[in-house]
């Protein structure tokens, strides 16, 4: 039986962007629902915004969070399941991509995610934190460090995280640059009811462990630490990806399919090498 798959797209900016984007999912993944979470400043005005957003972006539905901008930024798992819970539990599907506006795929999700089993989570180079190294700012930070103790001895005490829990009781963390995951997640996700400790960068591959469930890398980006990946997918840095980088990609038939950041509409993308490539992202 075919895989029944929604996208779940975040945005808080750049409409002309998002609409581009928003198009492409569709004309790459033809019947596939496209369901927004807008994610930007709360009050009057953000609310305004986001509603606005399902017409000018070309949305199934839209879901205004009622949190602040940076909270939204910091804990998108969190938004994703208060969509979730209100909106997204009554939907039909078995695999929700949840990408972001700045995320640029250029192959049908199907193929792009073909390594990743639909009864998995679907992460971005998922890296133990020894690797990740101490300076990362979700743990580097004192503020952010007392938050990952916390967030730990959470996971300690429910669920008995730690030297007995298994061989996988390694703490992980990943960017948070399209995730997918089985709907059996989001429910049991959702149940846990995680609290917004750490930002979902570290809640993801956490919690994936602590539910047991598999997590697979989506193979966006290699390793943590590539610098050759930098110029076409780079979550640690602001360097916008070019028009003419993509581009150059798109012309070899086992080139990279996804790029980030991408903050440019970037309308009329040639597809015809993405059609012929029979691999993953990259």
């Amino acid at each position: 039986m075919p895989i029944k798959r929604l996208v779940v797209f975040r945005f808080h900016r750049d409409p002309l962007a998002c609409r581009a984007r928003v198009d492409l999912i569709r004309r790459l993944n033809p019947g596939v629902p496209v369901h927004g979470v807008f994610g930007g400043p709360g009050g009057p005005r953000g609310a305004a915004f986001g509603l606005a957003g399902r017409r000018v972006l070309g949305l199934d539905a839209l879901y205004v969070s009622r949190h602040s901008g940076p909270w939204n930024w910091k804990n998108g798992d969190l938004v994703l399941l208060d969509w979730y819970r209100e909106i997204g539990h009554r939907l039909s599907f078995d695999v929700l991509y949840f990408l972001e506006w700045d995320l640029l795929l250029t192959e049908p999700l199907e193929r792009l995610y073909a390594t990743v089993p639909p009864d998995a989570v679907g992460l971005t180079v998922p890296t133990p934190l020894s690797v990740i190294g101490d300076d990362w700012r979700w743990i580097a930070g004192h503020d952010e460090a007392r938050e990952w103790r916390d967030l730990l001895a959470f996971a300690r005490a429910r669920y008995g995280y730690g030297a007995d829990f298994g061989y996988d009781a390694i703490p992980h963390g990943c960017l948070g640059d399209g995730p997918c995951f089985p709907r059996s997640f989001l429910d049991d996700y959702a149940a846990a009811d995680p609290p917004d400790l750490g930002n979902d960068e570290l809640r993801y591959p956490l919690f994936a462990q602590l539910l047991g469930y598999p997590v697979v890398n989506t193979g966006f980006r290699r390793t943590w630490h590539s610098p050759p990946d930098d110029p076409y997918f780079n979550d640690l840095g602001d360097t916008n990806i070019e028009r003419e980088t993509v581009t150059a990609e798109l012309a070899k038939p086992d080139g990279r399919r996804a790029f980030h950041p991408v903050r440019a509409p970037l309308r009329g993308l040639r597809l015809e090498p993405a059609r012929r490539y029979a691999g993953g992202s990259g």
